[in-house]
């Protein structure tokens, strides 16, 4: 036993500090949003919506934030909808990323709206290690080397296997059956690309509608900051303690 507290003495009194990489990126993508059945809720004419906006997303807690706010140009069932603040969590040992949006339609507000994201070029890219100026493009990882801001062809990295969204199928279905052609404007990979497991609105009067965020999706993702940041001084208050408390044993021991 005491072999053992001295151990974890020297082990608390000589913590090895872990850090966060916290990445800031500014991006662009696309929203689609489907009926329960599938079928497009176009906006404006469009299958799609742009969407625009930064992302902080940290390493160590897998813990992501964006308070991008998308309000639609058309009205569904009579009301304008509008799509704001996304949280999203990375699970563990996957290459899965879920999230919430907050919903503001039809004189409800803050309704959520769940959605997966198959984040395999997202997670690829951190692994390869990213710095301010990088471009997440599709599947590329681009590294700005010369810091000019743009993807020169020199500036290739890697390819980081970035998924196709689920919402491209739907595009293709919606081309197919209403104008017999195929989709004339794909979207290609994305670092964050939405699956078939986003459930949308599981509650309320719009249940069953699904929102689609498609990040990096034919457009990218710029890194704008990663800050490293020390993991909360809170263990290491832990460790303190717990060695105050070893030390009183002792004087209660040797008394």
């Amino acid at each position: 036993m005491k072999n053992f507290l001295s151990v974890l003495v020297i082990s608390l009194a000589s913590p090895t500090i872990s850090f966060a990489d916290v990445i800031t990126f500014d991006f662009t993508g696309r929203l689609i949003v489907a009926d329960p059945t599938g079928s497009i809720l176009t906006n404006a004419g469009s299958t799609y919506t742009p969407i625009a906006a930064s992302l902080t997303y940290d390493t160590l807690s897998g813990v992501g934030t964006s308070a991008l706010s998308i309000t639609m140009d058309e009205a569904w069932n009579g009301s304008i909808a509008t799509f704001h603040d996304i949280s999203m969590i990375h699970s563990p040992g996957s290459n899965t990323i879920t999230g919430q949006v907050g919903v503001d339609w039809g004189g409800n507000f803050d309704m959520p709206l769940h959605i997966e994201w198959d984040a395999t070029g997202l997670l690829n890219a951190i692994g390869y290690g990213l710095q301010a100026g990088d471009v997440l493009s599709g599947s590329t990882l681009y590294h700005d080397a010369n810091g000019n801001g743009v993807q020169d062809p020199g500036e290739f990295l890697t390819d980081i296997n970035s998924a196709l969204p689920y919402s491209s199928s739907l595009e293709d279905t919606y081309y197919w059956n209403n104008f017999g052609i195929l989709n004339p404007d794909l979207q290609g990979p994305a670092p964050l690309a939405a699956t078939s497991n986003s459930l949308g609105l599981t509650s309320g009067p719009f249940q069953g509608i699904r929102g689609y965020f498609d990040i990096g999706s034919g457009n990218s993702m710029h890194v704008v900051s990663v800050s490293s940041v020390p993991v909360p001084a809170a263990v290491w208050l832990f460790g303190s303690g717990l060695m105050g408390l070893i030390a009183m044993g002792r004087r209660k021991s040797a008394a």
